[in-house]
């Protein structure tokens, strides 16, 4: 299917034939990351790795899913969004086999940052698929679809991790999740051809297509300070203070993380209709100030209890902003530059993906900090973009 064969808006039906598949194919390709969670501070320590080393061990991920996310565009604009998701499972699958196999710092590096490499062309080409089937007045339901199967993942993964590295070994996410992969294989091949046409990819690399839009750049602000927030708090600081302030084992971290992620999943039913009906701008404004007060609230009042809710209160803020952010930075874009487009939106995502897990840290580390200081880093983030959105005025963003 071309996009210019898409109508406007698919009909409800329609576009849960679509979305389905898509989801499923999602939920695969990232439980295997949600694994790793309570999984890192056990193999940072067996391969004799500091606070730091286990930051770029999971922002070697981020930083290959972001080399690749506008090439993923691209690639999508040209091939096709089937084929685009297919050769990053793929990639995603052998990726994770080696890390099962890799039991020293550099190859786990290289595992991991492969897995990233896989994980962008999949979501690059599922997340451009989903958001053309739907049409531009129901982008929310979209990346509603999309972010409800990342956040599954999630909410099972680490619960099923923390389970599974206590009973089988810090490794065993890897092997899980190239079976995973391999097996999203089956799903993606019902995904339809979204793109891939040459008339449609010369016009997405016309050289007159004007891409940048003040919405564009305050979406991807804000989709970079989401994710930025999201993994640090919940990869880094959380672990760490959770194992070492509190004693806590990797089954009750998994239990943390996945109890936060399943509240956010439980949220992404209203999401549609406050994206879509009550506007992408004002729902990543209330977003992003929930995420910046229970950021604060970690720090000022650090106890067993407010690890359970402040983390819990992040990961649904940030997961609302993510789609929030995303619609408002596609508003007003063409079909033809959707792929190219959501690669631009993907790359300042993970971005923050990519330097969230390493800069606080190496914050913390080299101020002689303890850990929960980095949530400074994290809150200065957000407030950026909270302040950039605010500024729009509305009719730029509809």
């Amino acid at each position: 299917m071309s996009t210019s064969s898409m109508p406007a808006t698919a009909p409800a039906d329609d576009f849960r034939a679509t979305a389905l598949p898509i989801a499923a194919a999602t939920f695969a390709s990232l439980i295997g990351l949600g694994m790793l969670a309570p999984a890192m501070p056990i193999i940072a320590r067996e391969t004799g790795s500091d606070v730091t080393a286990a930051g770029l061990m999971i922002g070697s991920f981020g930083v290959a899913r972001l080399l690749l996310a506008s090439p993923s565009g691209l690639m999508t604009d040209r091939i096709g969004a089937a084929r685009t998701a297919m050769a990053g499972l793929v990639v995603l699958a052998l990726a994770s086999f080696a890390g099962f196999f890799a039991k020293s710092f550099a190859p786990l590096v290289l595992s991991i940052a492969a897995q990233g490499a896989g994980s962008s062309l999949f979501a690059t080409a599922a997340m451009t698929a989903l958001v053309l089937k739907a049409g531009p007045q129901h982008r929310g339901r979209a990346m509603t679809w999309f972010q409800t199967a990342i956040l599954l993942s999630f909410s099972v993964g680490p619960v099923i991790g923390g389970q599974a590295v206590s009973l089988f070994g810090s490794h065993v996410p890897f092997l899980v999740q190239g079976v995973l992969a391999a097996a999203a294989l089956f799903a993606v091949r019902l995904m339809p051809q979204t793109a891939g046409a040459r008339p449609q990819a010369a016009a997405a690399t016309a050289p007159g297509v004007n891409l940048w839009t003040i919405a564009l750049l305050a979406g991807s602000l804000g989709a970079f300070a989401a994710f930025f927030s999201r993994i640090a708090v919940a990869w880094n600081i959380v672990p760490v203070v959770a194992l070492s302030t509190f004693a806590m084992d990797p089954s009750t971290l998994g239990w943390i993380i996945g109890a936060g992620t399943a509240l956010n999943l439980a949220a992404m039913p209203v999401l549609p209709r406050l994206i879509d009906d009550w506007g992408a701008r004002p729902t990543f404004l209330l977003s992003a100030t929930v995420n910046a007060v229970a950021v604060l609230a970690l720090y000022l009042l650090p106890s067993v209890a407010m690890l359970w809710i402040a983390t819990a209160v992040v990961l649904l803020a940030t997961g609302v902003m993510i789609p929030a952010a995303t619609t408002l930075a596609l508003t007003g874009a063409a079909p033809q530059t959707m792929g190219r487009l959501m690669g631009l939106v993907r790359t300042a995502g993970d971005t923050g993906m990519a330097i969230g897990p390493i800069v606080v840290p190496a914050f913390v580390t080299f101020g002689g900090f303890n850990m929960l200081a980095g949530l400074f880093v994290c809150l200065a983030v957000t407030l950026v973009p909270l302040a950039a959105v605010f500024g729009l005025r509305p009719r730029a963003t509809t």
